[in-house]
């Protein structure tokens, strides 16, 4: 079973969020002994990285200089490709995302199907809508 830390801030509370919404088999074998630094920054909030180990999920607030993968992306980038608007090689071609990395292309495909098929997931549960901006 997975061990998620419970994490303090904002920006770790809602990767613990997506991370936590998925708990299936193919999720833990992805996971699994990963052993993997990843820093997520979602602009205009602050980096966090996520550390796998073993069997457990933890969070550090900021950028990490032994980080594995980078990524760096705008918010709405996100939203988008959560919600489908946009696929992943469009944002990154249009330089709503960065991947430092990027050459390790094992890690980038992983991370891929951890954390955004775990933002798809949540964006099409029609009861639990965590990132879509209200507009009056």
């Amino acid at each position: 079973m997975i061990s998620i830390e419970q994490p303090d801030d904002l920006m770790s509370i809602s990767l613990y969020r997506v991370l936590s919404y998925r708990q299936d088999k193919e999720f833990y074998q992805l996971v699994k002994n990963w052993n993997k630094r990843i820093v997520i920054h979602i602009k205009p909030f602050y980096p966090v990285t996520v550390i796998f180990e073993g069997e457990n999920i933890k969070f550090e607030r900021g950028d990490s200089k032994k980080a594995n993968l980078k990524v760096i992306m705008e918010l709405d980038a996100m939203l988008d490709l959560a919600y489908g608007r946009k696929g992943l090689i469009s944002v990154f071609l249009r330089g709503k995302m960065k991947i430092k990395g990027l050459y390790k292309l094992g890690t980038v495909l992983r991370f891929k199907k951890i954390f955004m098929t775990s933002m798809k997931l949540i964006a099409s549960d029609p009861n639990l809508h965590y990132y879509e901006k209200r507009t009056k």
